[in-house]
């Protein structure tokens, strides 16, 4: 994934307060570019808290997976969201955490890991 198309993707196409698609960027980012579709419902669920892990499952899958593949972000691999992070510097990757805490307006804000990727 080349830095300014994903940069492009979370400042133009993703809408403001979403929290879905910012947070799996931000789950991908940290975690070395894959993560199943269970962690990043459980990811949710901890934040938001308003519905069971199994719903945050289902909007992984028919949401936030969907938007995903559709705008060529993210590979979808049986229930693993893969998003080649490899041309991606440790800086690029640092912006790229913060627009995402922007976009989602504030969802992550006691996440004590809105610092720099290692």
């Amino acid at each position: 994934m080349d830095f300014q198309i994903l940069k492009n993707f979370l400042t133009h196409k993703v809408r403001k307060g979403d929290i879905y698609v910012p947070s799996a960027i931000v789950l991908l980012l940290k975690n070395n570019g894959e993560a199943t579709f269970e962690q990043l419902a459980r990811l949710i669920y901890i934040f938001e808290y308003k519905h069971s892990v199994e719903e945050y499952l289902t909007i992984v899958k028919n949401f936030v997976s969907v938007i995903l593949q559709e705008y060529s972000i993210a590979q979808i691999d049986g229930n693993k969201i893969i998003l080649d992070i490899k041309s991606i510097s440790k800086q690029e990757k640092n912006e790229l955490l913060m627009l995402s805490y922007k976009v989602s307006n504030g969802f992550f804000k006691n996440l004590k890991s809105q610092e720099e990727v290692s």
